[in-house]
């Protein structure tokens, strides 16, 4: 017979054990934080976080993906919002100007000062990728070497297969973003999903009365609860 035990409570509740996870998984490997759409042509850019981390994803003027870390190396003040378009990053504290390339290329007041060189302040990079319609960053590799044709089995393991095969359709376009803020630590929510359709009947008539319950499963393959850029993959079967 079949047995399971909940998990601690501690799990859900306990700030420190929140602050592990954040270090352990989701501060480690691969993350997605956008879509390709938002970073189509040169100079688009968009901004998100992770956790305490804040980022800005590009695409500089020669059309390579950039991505580093949101804040100004002055006195790290935020350098960008939302998204758009930019030929350059100000800081909007003091004036520091850097290149979507991550350059420092102005830093006001500050001629004449021993030993400053402004080739040791660019902003600091992110490693960034992309698989299908994704764009993802990895926060525990400063390298930016990334060799495409395995990043989706760093990021997915053996899912990338079950993913390939079900046909991402990478022609679709990117739309708007929208925000929820769900006010629950995120395994009650990844629970939800994950409780085979226990729910569904009770909670969900409608779609209840679609499927086969008997047999109705669900699989997620990735979420990123931390993130201003969520993405959650949910498959019924």
């Amino acid at each position: 017979m079949a047995s399971a035990v909940t998990p601690p409570s501690g799990w859900y509740t306990d700030p420190g054990f929140l602050r592990l996870e954040l270090d352990r998984v989701f501060l480690r490997g691969w993350q997605a934080v956008g879509h390709i759409g938002q970073v189509k042509n040169p100079n688009d850019f968009f901004t998100g976080s992770l956790g305490n981390v804040e980022f800005v994803i590009c695409r500089d003027a020669n059309g390579k993906l950039q991505a580093f870390h949101n804040v100004c190396r002055h006195h790290a003040s935020l350098l960008a919002c939302g998204s758009g378009q930019k030929t350059c990053f100000q800081c909007p504290y003091h004036g520091w100007t850097y290149g979507l390339d991550g350059t420092l290329l102005k830093a006001t007041r500050i001629s004449g000062i021993k030993n400053f060189n402004k080739n040791d302040f660019g902003l600091l990079p992110i490693k960034v990728a992309t698989w299908g319609p994704f764009v993802l960053a990895r926060f525990d590799d400063s390298s930016q070497d990334t060799v495409d044709d395995v990043v989706g089995d760093e990021w997915l393991g053996s899912a990338s297969d079950l993913l390939s095969r079900s046909g991402i359709d990478t022609s679709l376009p990117h739309i708007c973003r929208r925000e929820y803020i769900i006010e629950c630590n995120w395994k009650v929510f990844c629970d939800n999903y994950l409780d085979g359709g226990y729910h569904v009947p009770y909670a969900h008539g409608a779609l209840a009365s679609g499927l086969q319950l008997q047999s109705y499963e669900t699989l997620v393959l990735f979420v990123n609860p931390f993130s201003s850029a969520v993405f959650l993959l949910i498959i019924f079967v």
